[in-house]
């Protein structure tokens, strides 16, 4: 009596802890806005000021992202998360702006060496 009372004790706490985990897989837990944020900070000069997430048809994620410094990021970034509860997955896809023409007003000088910086030609 004593075994069956405890198999069915057994059965009923596996039956449990397999209805919870079936919970947890419908509840579908998605990257956090934060995680975002922490990729923005330690990748771009960003400045994060608002996030939107949309579902893309793949069942991913996709944020878009409105960035308070518009130096590098003048319409914002958009990040991808293919694998929608793993943010290791996340990659930014907007490239920052690049300013081709700025080294015209610096050109020159900024290839310029001291004098004391040239290695000295021991003969």
């Amino acid at each position: 009596m004593k075994f069956a009372k405890l198999c069915l004790t057994a059965f009923t706490l596996i039956l449990t802890l397999s209805l919870s985990a079936i919970k947890s897989a419908n509840a579908n837990p998605d990257i956090k806005d934060e995680s975002i944020k922490v990729l923005l900070n330690f990748k771009t000069n960003c400045n994060m000021q608002s996030l939107t997430r949309e579902v893309t048809k793949t069942n991913g994620l996709k944020f878009n992202v409105k960035c308070g410094d518009k130096t590098f990021y003048p319409d914002g970034l958009i990040v991808l998360c293919p694998i929608r509860d793993v943010d290791a997955s996340c990659k930014i896809m907007s490239k920052p702006k690049e300013f081709k023409f700025l080294n015209l007003i610096y050109g020159p000088m900024s290839k310029r060496v001291h004098e004391s910086d040239q290695p000295k030609n021991e003969q």
